[in-house]
């Protein structure tokens, strides 16, 4: 196929993001979408990662022109509190490496040899202060800094950063800022039916205002009712119910009390006895909702459940004043993203759970992928590179299912059906362990190749994270540790292990944290450097 035209069906983020990136990176393409204005958006707020940097980078944003417009504030972590246990004890899963406390081992490892010998010192919160210790102190004292002095040895602000932001606005700004200035047409209007040619390829989206859309390539931003990739063209959901329980959600929006120190630099993702509840605080407000499963109790019942936790919170007043409105989630992917002539993007394509922030994450990799695709020929594309592009995505959501189920496999609760359900019953079962690996190892020269690399890995640092995070350690006796750092490493004089090397691995850990502490004093805060660097000294919003 020779890709000279797209149109985009549906707006929303997923629908702007896609017009932003294709006109600004494709100047070879025009470009259509078309939304309707009968679609509401839930704007409770959205939790980025560290990736959507390239995003922005690739279409020239800085932070201090668009944040303001999409009510966004930064993140540095993510904090999971009641995940192992259900006794108020938190860990982080903190954006990039830190200074490294090793002997001659690498990340767990070290970890867990101290641990091992000093339980009641390296417990399962230190380890992300021990290997992200940067962006863990920052997240900790609730502090920001571009860091233009490199005083934080292993922080680039520019990378190891991500957003809170009203995900609905981000798309109106990219349409405003980026999508007309470039061309994109815009038309407002209900897509009703279409026309195929003998090759079962799209040709024609008939409107019902009477006016048709013509075009190469369709991208589908329907969400979750995926119009032209399920409806159309016949792609079948599949499930991750077997991984993953949550199906629902309550959310609404709060005020601050407490503006600075409510602010916070983090995801919190608090754990409840049937899902768990997420606070992303943005500029003006805060973003919060209970996620959890209809297998184990009622709407009813978990608005209760919510509310509860808000009271405890935020106090009685600010729980009872909550307009809460309900969410269902689907969590799954179709058979294929990318069918003919017909691409689907976001929600329409595939979604997992909100717990790791991978909603925005698929979305605007999937996009440059797609950029990326359109750009290697001028447009021209085979089906052997839909094919690459098809594995490419899956491979990435697939995993990032099991990475997000492996935050309720590793549990240690089983104070409720649902966390008994989650820790002896969910299939988790990690890419590593099946038959995709020999396959993704059969296309990995043609992914290299073809497609950006960008694929999720499950060994990554992130799943050291929240492994140590749930206690989990490489040696679980110190009699162990003992034995093999007396006995050394035969294999290289270079690689021999003692106790003394362990031992200046802890005593370095403390002396780093005695020094970052200190520097933490001299830091804004993150709602200070938010108002200094991007909301130009003001806050609209102060009483």
């Amino acid at each position: 196929m020779d890709i000279k035209s797209i149109a985009i069906i549906g707006g929303g983020s997923s629908g702007w993001m896609s017009a932003a990136a294709i006109s600004k990176l494709c100047p070879n393409v025009t470009v259509t979408l078309v939304e309707s204005k009968k679609i509401g958006t839930v704007g409770v707020g959205e939790s980025t990662l560290g990736h959507i940097n390239r995003y922005l980078k690739l279409l020239g944003l800085k932070d201090e022109d668009w944040m303001p417009a999409c009510n966004a504030t930064y993140k540095n972590s993510i904090r999971f509190t009641n995940f192992r246990e259900n006794d108020g004890t938190s860990f982080e899963y903190p954006f990039a490496a830190g200074y490294d406390f090793t002997d001659c081992d690498s990340g767990l490892k070290t970890h867990g040899h101290l641990a091992a010998l000093y339980p009641d010192e390296f417990t399962p919160d230190t380890f992300a202060k021990m290997y992200a210790s940067s962006n863990t102190a920052l997240a900790l004292h609730n502090k920001q800094t571009k860091n233009e002095g490199q005083e934080l040895r292993h922080f680039s602000f520019d990378y190891d950063t991500a957003y809170h932001l009203d995900a609905g606005l981000f798309g109106e700004y990219l349409k405003d800022a980026i999508c007309i200035p470039n061309g994109v047409v815009h038309k407002i209007g209900d897509v009703h039916s279409y026309i195929k040619d003998s090759k079962e390829n799209l040709t024609t989206i008939l409107c019902e205002d009477g006016t048709n859309v013509t075009a190469d390539l369709f991208i589908d931003c329907t969400g979750f009712k995926s119009m032209l990739l399920e409806g159309w063209m016949g792609q079948e959901f599949i499930p991750f119910d077997k991984h993953l329980a949550n199906d629902s959600a309550w959310a609404c929006r709060l005020p601050y009390t407490n503006r600075e120190e409510q602010m916070h630099n983090i995801t919190d993702c608090h754990a409840l006895g049937n899902g768990w509840v997420w606070n992303i605080p943005l500029w003006s407000r805060i973003g919060t909702g209970y996620c959890f499963s209809s297998r184990f109790i009622s709407a009813e019942g978990a608005q209760i459940e919510f509310k509860e936790h808000l009271e405890a919170t935020y106090g009685k007043e600010i729980a009872e004043a909550a307009d809460m409105f309900h969410i269902k989630i689907k969590h799954g992917y179709r058979r294929k993203a990318f069918v003919k002539n017909v691409v689907g993007i976001g929600l329409s394509y595939g979604f997992v759970e909100p717990l790791e922030s991978t909603g925005l994450l698929t979305t605007h990799e999937n996009i440059l992928k797609l950029v990326d695709l359109i750009n290697r020929r001028k447009g021209y594309i085979t089906n052997s590179e839909k094919e690459a592009y098809n594995f490419s995505v899956e491979y990435d959501l697939v995993g990032f299912r099991d990475f997000v189920s492996m935050h309720y496999a590793l549990s240690m609760r089983t104070d409720t059906p649902y966390w008994r359900w989650a820790t002896q019953t969910n299939e988790y079962h990690p890419l590593q362990f099946n038959d995709f690996i020999p396959q993704y190892n059969v296309y990995t020269n043609l992914l290299v190749a073809i497609q950006s690399a960008n694929t999720y890995q499950e060994a990554n640092q992130g799943a050291n994270y929240i492994a140590a995070g749930m206690g989990i350690n490489t040696y679980s006796t110190p009699e162990a540790v003992r034995e093999e750092y007396s006995n050394g490493d035969a294999r290289s004089a270079i690689t021999t292990k003692s106790i003394e090397a362990l031992e200046h691995s802890r005593h370095a850990y403390y002396k780093q944290q005695e020094i970052l502490t200190e520097y933490m004093d001299t830091l804004p805060s993150h709602y200070q450097f938010l108002k200094d660097e991007i909301y130009g000294g003001v806050d609209n919003y102060e009483d």
